[in-house]
């Protein structure tokens, strides 16, 4: 397991506190029958799936893709808030499958892009910072 460096969580706080010029937008689209949102920062971007309706069986199918530029392929990644809550999700072939991660984090990290605002998604190695408006139609339960 991989163990975020204070000085790397200092530096991600540090981008998510600092001014915004314009908020980030979401990108909202349909692939395979199944709501994605999309944010993209120069290499970098955050991608999550829901599956609210269980188009592919009883239990939840959801997933987020993170790419980091300098970070291709991290182990974890935790999703830091600039009102501090964090969510630490176990990354495999740069996602983390619903199905497979905590219950508690995952339901953290979907109210962290929920509730929108400053938020920094950190690795070990790299990290992209956003700020975006709410999402409140993100259903990933």
């Amino acid at each position: 397991m991989h163990v975020l460096s204070p000085a790397l969580c200092a530096l991600a706080l540090i981008f998510v506190t600092g001014p915004a010029l314009a908020l980030d937008s979401w990108t909202a689209t349909t692939v395979r029958g199944l709501p994605t949102f999309s944010l993209t920062q120069g290499e970098g971007s955050v991608r999550i799936v829901c599956d609210p309706d269980r188009v592919f069986g009883p239990t939840p199918n959801g997933a987020v893709i993170v790419t980091l530029p300098k970070d291709k392929a991290p182990a974890t990644v935790v999703f830091l808030a600039k009102t501090g809550e964090q969510a630490r999700l176990a990354i495999a072939n740069g996602s983390a499958a619903q199905a497979k991660a905590d219950a508690a984090e995952w339901a953290k990290m979907v109210e962290i892009l929920r509730k929108g605002g400053a938020f920094a998604v950190v690795s070990a190695q790299d990290s992209l910072s956003f700020e975006t408006a709410p999402l409140p139609e993100l259903a990933c339960e």
